[in-house]
Protein backbone atom coordinates (compact mmCIF):
# COMPACT_ATOMS: atom_id res chain seq x y z
CA UNK A 1 0.00 0.00 0.00
CA UNK A 2 2.83 2.41 0.82
CA UNK A 3 4.33 1.94 -2.64
CA UNK A 4 1.03 2.95 -4.22
CA UNK A 5 0.71 6.06 -2.05
CA UNK A 6 4.24 7.25 -2.79
CA UNK A 7 3.93 6.66 -6.53
CA UNK A 8 0.73 8.71 -6.62
CA UNK A 9 2.55 11.73 -5.17
CA UNK A 10 5.33 11.71 -7.76
CA UNK A 11 4.99 14.69 -10.06
CA UNK A 12 5.28 14.05 -13.78
CA UNK A 13 6.44 16.75 -16.18
CA UNK A 14 3.64 18.54 -17.94
CA UNK A 15 3.23 18.53 -21.70
CA UNK A 16 4.32 22.22 -21.72
CA UNK A 17 7.48 21.35 -19.81
CA UNK A 18 8.34 18.51 -22.20
CA UNK A 19 7.64 20.73 -25.23
CA UNK A 20 9.87 23.44 -23.70
CA UNK A 21 12.78 21.03 -23.36
CA UNK A 22 12.26 19.80 -26.93
CA UNK A 23 12.09 23.39 -28.18
CA UNK A 24 15.38 24.18 -26.40
CA UNK A 25 17.12 21.13 -27.81
CA UNK A 26 15.93 21.75 -31.37
CA UNK A 27 16.61 25.51 -31.37
CA UNK A 28 19.45 25.78 -28.84
CA UNK A 29 21.54 28.27 -30.82
CA UNK A 30 18.53 30.50 -31.55
CA UNK A 31 17.69 31.01 -27.87
CA UNK A 32 19.72 33.97 -26.68
CA UNK A 33 20.02 36.35 -23.76
CA UNK A 34 19.25 39.89 -24.96
CA UNK A 35 19.26 41.79 -21.64
CA UNK A 36 19.45 40.97 -17.94
CA UNK A 37 16.75 38.35 -17.33
CA UNK A 38 15.37 38.74 -20.89
CA UNK A 39 15.78 35.92 -23.40
CA UNK A 40 14.67 35.60 -27.01
CA UNK A 41 12.99 32.28 -27.78
CA UNK A 42 11.66 31.24 -31.22
CA UNK A 43 8.11 30.12 -31.74
CA UNK A 44 7.59 26.38 -31.73
CA UNK A 45 4.91 26.51 -34.41
CA UNK A 46 6.23 28.92 -37.02
CA UNK A 47 7.98 32.21 -37.61
CA UNK A 48 8.23 34.58 -34.70
CA UNK A 49 10.21 35.15 -31.56
CA UNK A 50 9.00 35.72 -28.02
CA UNK A 51 10.59 37.66 -25.18
CA UNK A 52 10.91 35.70 -21.96
CA UNK A 53 11.62 37.32 -18.59
CA UNK A 54 13.32 34.73 -16.39
CA UNK A 55 12.99 36.90 -13.30
CA UNK A 56 9.18 37.02 -13.51
CA UNK A 57 8.63 33.88 -15.66
CA UNK A 58 6.58 35.96 -18.11
CA UNK A 59 6.46 35.37 -21.86
CA UNK A 60 5.07 37.50 -24.68
CA UNK A 61 3.47 34.52 -26.45
CA UNK A 62 -0.34 34.44 -26.72
CA UNK A 63 -0.57 31.07 -24.95
CA UNK A 64 -2.37 31.29 -21.60
CA UNK A 65 -0.69 28.92 -19.19
CA UNK A 66 -2.79 27.35 -16.43
CA UNK A 67 -1.86 28.18 -12.84
CA UNK A 68 1.01 26.03 -11.60
CA UNK A 69 2.38 25.18 -15.04
CA UNK A 70 5.40 26.67 -16.79
CA UNK A 71 5.26 28.31 -20.20
CA UNK A 72 7.22 26.25 -22.75
CA UNK A 73 9.26 29.29 -23.85
CA UNK A 74 10.27 29.98 -20.24
CA UNK A 75 11.30 26.33 -19.85
CA UNK A 76 13.35 26.53 -23.07
CA UNK A 77 15.15 29.71 -21.94
CA UNK A 78 15.91 28.21 -18.51
CA UNK A 79 17.25 25.06 -20.16
CA UNK A 80 19.65 27.03 -22.38
CA UNK A 81 20.72 29.24 -19.47
CA UNK A 82 21.50 26.15 -17.38
CA UNK A 83 23.63 24.64 -20.15
CA UNK A 84 25.65 27.80 -20.93
CA UNK A 85 27.91 30.39 -19.30
CA UNK A 86 29.31 33.73 -20.47
CA UNK A 87 32.75 33.88 -22.07
CA UNK A 88 35.05 36.04 -19.89
CA UNK A 89 36.41 37.65 -23.06
CA UNK A 90 33.43 38.62 -25.21
CA UNK A 91 30.51 37.97 -22.86
CA UNK A 92 28.70 35.72 -25.38
CA UNK A 93 26.94 32.75 -23.76
CA UNK A 94 28.58 29.49 -24.79
CA UNK A 95 27.80 25.85 -24.00
CA UNK A 96 29.83 24.68 -21.01
CA UNK A 97 31.44 21.96 -23.12
CA UNK A 98 32.78 24.59 -25.55
CA UNK A 99 34.40 26.84 -22.94
CA UNK A 100 38.16 26.69 -22.48
CA UNK A 101 40.24 27.75 -19.47
CA UNK A 102 41.93 31.14 -19.74
CA UNK A 103 45.68 30.97 -20.45
CA UNK A 104 47.78 30.66 -17.30
CA UNK A 105 49.46 33.80 -15.93
CA UNK A 106 47.44 36.00 -18.29
CA UNK A 107 47.17 39.62 -17.13
CA UNK A 108 43.63 40.11 -18.46
CA UNK A 109 41.87 37.08 -16.97
CA UNK A 110 41.60 35.38 -13.60
CA UNK A 111 42.70 31.72 -13.35
CA UNK A 112 39.06 30.52 -13.05
CA UNK A 113 37.88 32.43 -16.14
CA UNK A 114 36.66 30.48 -19.16
CA UNK A 115 36.73 31.61 -22.77
CA UNK A 116 35.06 30.71 -26.03
CA UNK A 117 37.39 29.23 -28.63
CA UNK A 118 37.71 32.50 -30.55
CA UNK A 119 38.69 34.51 -27.45
CA UNK A 120 41.02 31.79 -26.19
CA UNK A 121 42.83 31.74 -29.55
CA UNK A 122 43.03 35.53 -29.61
CA UNK A 123 44.53 35.66 -26.12
CA UNK A 124 47.24 33.05 -26.58
CA UNK A 125 45.36 29.95 -25.50
CA UNK A 126 44.54 26.73 -27.36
Amino acid sequence: MAATESSASVAHPSNRFTRGITLAQEHFEEITRVAPYIWSVPSESGPGVYAVNLKTSECTCPDRVPEGEADKHVVAARYVKAKTAPCAGCGQRVRFRDLLPAPEDHLTFYPEDELCRECATGHGGV
